[in-house]
């Protein structure tokens, strides 16, 4: 498999090339879990894969519990669809908790702590009711509750693995909180090898060509867990060498055709960056060095052409009006500004 075929196939599996969904749910039952630290670009990442999407479409599925906003996986912010959060969270959640063990010790928080804190959040939030961190804050602080340096962000993160709270919708542009068991419905649940399995056949049909490393990342499960789930599901991928790495993805492997959708503007904290240990394959010649933060491509918002990194770009929200700053590596020739501009009328259009 050649790098050419690589991008190729993963820019359609991860629905950039030729999306195949319609809405925002369905897309995100397909990827397994989308990113969603920089709230605002998740948006943007879920509706660059649709058709035809605007953000308040998105944002309509979050505050209406059609996708569940919540940290999980590695930690950190994912939306998910609420038939898998359930299952998901059981497998993640033990891993995760065990992370937090070094800041539980620093911070003096523990089970007792715990459970006091989401007592009182399922109190606050009982019949519908949606605060903001602020307000929750303020909650616990009446409980003698202390929220200062970090502790709050974990009490906050215990509540969500305990499936005590999730995301709500927005209100006068804050983030909400919610009760986790007023907004996500009873699934069936899943044993171990069944939540394995499915993890890791969701992630390898939506992010493939990919490796096992590339899975141990983007899941957070100890390689052993790992290597299990991809043993118990291999027979139903398709294996292909790449270089000296072995690479799995879909049993019906997508042909490396052209598209005329290959200049992207593509979030930051994007799925087709962070599903990825090994990035060497979408750097383009020096674009390493041309990103902040020792050239890794997860904090920029980033200008894909053909698969590869070829820019940066930014956005600024004004009232009336969206404007776009790009920082390309080397100037576009007419061809791919022509796509660039294509590709920024979009943006624009999903925001308006």
């Amino acid at each position: 498999m050649t790098a050419k075929q690589l991008l190729q196939q993963r820019l359609t599996n991860q629905q950039l090339a030729t999306p195949a969904f319609k809405n925002a749910p369905d897309l995100v039952h397909w990827c397994g879990a989308v990113q969603a630290q920089d709230y605002e670009m998740s948006k943007w990442a879920v509706g660059m894969r649709l058709p035809a999407a605007n953000h308040r479409e998105i944002e309509q599925c979050i505050a209406d519990g059609k996708l569940v906003r919540t940290h999980i996986l590695r930690p950190t912010w994912h939306l998910v669809h609420p038939s898998d959060v359930r299952w998901m969270l059981e497998l993640s959640s033990p891993y995760i908790k065990q992370s937090m063990g070094t800041y539980n010790r620093k911070l003096e928080l523990d089970d007792k702590i715990y459970r006091k804190s989401n007592k009182v959040f399922e109190k606050a939030l009982k019949d519908g009711k949606q605060l903001t961190r602020t307000e929750l804050t303020a909650e616990l602080q009446k409980a003698k509750i202390a929220t200062d340096d970090l502790r709050m962000n974990f009490l906050l993160i215990q509540a969500e693995q305990d499936m005590i709270i999730c995301n709500g919708g927005k209100r006068d542009k804050q983030i909400t909180y919610a009760l986790f068991e007023e907004r996500v419905a009873p699934a069936p649940g899943k044993n171990r090898q069944e939540a394995l399995a499915t993890l890791a056949l969701r992630y390898f049909n939506s992010h493939g060509p990919a490796t096992l490393k590339d899975f141990t990342g983007w899941s957070g499960l100890p390689v052993t867990a790992a290597r299990e789930g991809l043993q118990l599901v291999q027979d139903q991928l398709h294996t292909a060498p790449f270089g000296e790495l072995t690479c799995y993805g879909p049993a019906q492997a997508t042909e490396a055709t052209s598209t005329g959708n290959d200049v992207l503007l593509i979030p930051n904290y994007d799925e087709y960056l962070v599903a990825y240990k090994d990035r060497e394959v979408i750097h383009s010649g020096d674009s390493a060095s041309s990103l902040n933060r020792d050239g890794n491509p997860l904090f920029s918002n980033i200008i894909l052409v053909k698969g590869q990194i070829a820019g940066t770009w930014k956005r600024t929200f004004k009232k009336k009006e969206v404007l776009i700053d790009l920082y390309p590596i080397t100037p576009f020739n007419k061809s791919t500004q022509g796509k660039l501009d294509k590709e920024i009328a979009r943006f624009k259009q999903f925001y308006n």
